[in-house]
């Protein structure tokens, strides 16, 4: 079951203009201005650009938790104001020097800037109650956009379900909710604290544990893929950390031809995810 996210900032005071009733939008006040502007650059927790943030409020309105259009431009966001204040969202009216403060001097904000709530997580015994099959376990990676790609190309394979690391690992940010094109909405994500203990559990749960490697003995396309298997994906300059590789049943290896020995995490995991569901749909596989 969906939970609703929680905010990330106190609300802000604001008075509605005579001008803007018909299509809701509030004001933003000129006092609050400095203040919110440079508490607002100092966090993540926006999305901005025309793209980016319809393809968020498509993708999920309850979790927008404001949205600031440019004064003069509401009749072109209109389906999308709609669509935030129908969701609980607030929707106010700035100039565009306020925008630009507030996504970065040298950002294209294009008219349009969402806040964004705080993702809940889904618990991860919730998750191993489900027995996703197979589970992506998430440890390492620090470039948001590659975690985007990674939820992306996971939903797209049919993964329902993905663990991340608390620790040395990015969390559902603005640059991997853009990354992920809306995958993240569909996925039940969860965090854990201590990876090789999360993976215990997991062989207790009748899951084999499956690493990602360069330099892994099993080669992708001898691994036996029908079984309920967790593929865990190390950071992108370091791999797999050694208390995970002892943990492991498989250590896993992408064979490739060139003079590159590897590849990015976000294409490994695109790899070997589309080659276990190519091979079991091939066989007919379904986890018990």
């Amino acid at each position: 079951m969906k939970r609703r996210p929680r905010d990330l900032h106190a609300s802000i005071s604001i008075r509605r203009p005579s001008g803007a009733v018909a299509i809701g939008i509030d004001a933003h006040p000129a006092g609050l201005q400095t203040q919110y502007d440079r508490r607002q650059r100092d966090t993540p927790e926006i999305i901005f650009g025309i793209e980016p943030v319809r393809e968020m409020i498509a993708a999920a309105p309850s979790h927008i938790r404001a949205l600031y259009v440019k004064h003069g431009m509401e009749t072109k966001f209109e389906p999308q104001i709609h669509a935030v204040r129908d969701s609980g969202g607030r929707v106010v009216a700035v100039a565009s020097n306020e925008l630009a403060r507030m996504a970065g001097s040298e950002a294209r904000h294009q008219g349009i800037i969402a806040a964004i709530r705080e993702y809940a997580y889904v618990p991860l015994e919730e998750v191993l109650a489900r027995k996703p099959d197979p589970l992506l376990l998430v440890d390492g990676v620090t470039d948001p956009r590659n975690l985007g790609a990674i939820l992306r190309t996971g939903e797209c394979a049919g993964i329902g379900a993905i663990v991340l690391a608390k620790d040395r690992t990015v969390g559902l940010t603005p640059a991997a909710i853009k990354s992920s094109a809306g995958a993240w909405s569909h996925l039940a994500l969860a965090r854990c604290g201590n990876v090789a203990y999360t993976l215990e559990r997991l062989k207790g749960e009748s899951y084999w544990i499956a690493t990602m490697d360069p330099d892994g003995d099993t080669s992708l396309y001898d691994l036996d893929v029908m079984r309920r298997l967790t593929l865990v994906l190390g950071s992108e300059g370091r791999g797999i950390r050694e208390i995970v590789r002892k943990t492991a049943d498989f250590v896993v290896r992408i064979p490739v031809y060139g003079r590159v020995s590897s590849l990015n995490v976000s294409v490994a995991a695109a790899i070997a995810l589309f080659e276990i569901a190519r091979r079991r749909r091939v066989s007919g596989y379904r986890s018990s």
